[in-house]
């Protein structure tokens, strides 16, 4: 499991530190798949430090949370606006703070966006670059859905591709969504993302990797398509994140 994210280190005071806000990104005009679906809770808590609880835990289950999306522009803080494609793979945990629609605990952040990694890295969440993360969406004649073929392969962490169907979302189904992403130990950085309109339509994609990647561990083998929790082709005219990171 060497290849995962190492968790940072957080004394017990970082419970009732302060927080600052490291950076913040806009996004525009995106897509993106998001798959959520059951995992090994053994694996899982070998994943995820201390101070969170694991969804699920309670009846002996976790989840595993797979996500890649492509943006038309991202703008770092006070950088130029640049077309983005950002993966990322988590465990699905239990609000630490009691906000947002769904929260993860981060495994892998891969972007072909340097100021992306850039500020992650800097905040202290070790995101890796991949110029060749592709995100490639082929509408169908009808304009009712497409085929999604998505993949990281050159960020230096063990190589997954996702590939399958989707539907496109139903007219007027734009609702508002607050997605939180969480590193490091007793909630160490924050990384929370509000959607004010994002639609949803269907998904039958599954994600892919070599059987003896450390990936295979959490997707139950070469490659997983239970996304059975949730499955989705999401599109959003625009998001902002905001990174925070707690302070002693």
């Amino acid at each position: 499991m060497r290849y995962f994210l190492a968790a940072l280190a957080c004394a017990p005071a970082c419970l009732h530190a302060e927080t600052h806000t490291a950076f913040t990104v806009q996004f525009s005009n995106c897509s993106e798949f998001a798959g959520w679906g059951p995992t090994s809770l053994a694996v899982a808590q070998t994943l995820v430090p201390a101070g969170y609880t694991i969804a699920g835990a309670a009846s002996g289950n976790a989840a595993v949370v797979v996500r890649i999306t492509r943006c038309a522009g991202a703008k770092v803080d006070g950088t130029k606006v640049v077309p983005t494609i950002l993966s990322q793979i988590g465990i699905n945990l239990v609000a630490p703070d009691g906000t947002g629609d769904i929260n993860n605990y981060t495994l892998l952040y891969v972007s072909n966006n340097p100021f992306l990694v850039q500020a992650f890295r800097a905040a202290g969440v070790p995101a890796r670059f991949d110029a060749a993360i592709a995100y490639d969406y082929t509408l169908n004649g009808a304009a009712t859905g497409g085929i999604l073929y998505g993949a990281v392969q050159n960020a230096g962490v063990p190589a997954y591709f996702v590939y399958g169907p989707e539907g496109e979302p139903p007219a007027g189904s734009a609702q508002v969504f607050l997605a939180n992403w969480w590193y490091g130990a007793n909630q160490k950085i924050k990384q929370s993302t509000n959607f004010p309109s994002i639609s949803f339509g269907t998904s039958s994609v599954a994600v892919y990797t070599a059987l003896e990647s450390p990936l295979s561990l959490l997707f139950g083998g070469n490659s997983d398509s239970n996304f059975s929790y949730l499955s989705v082709r999401g599109e959003y005219p625009a998001a902002k994140m905001v990174v925070t990171v707690r302070t002693q």
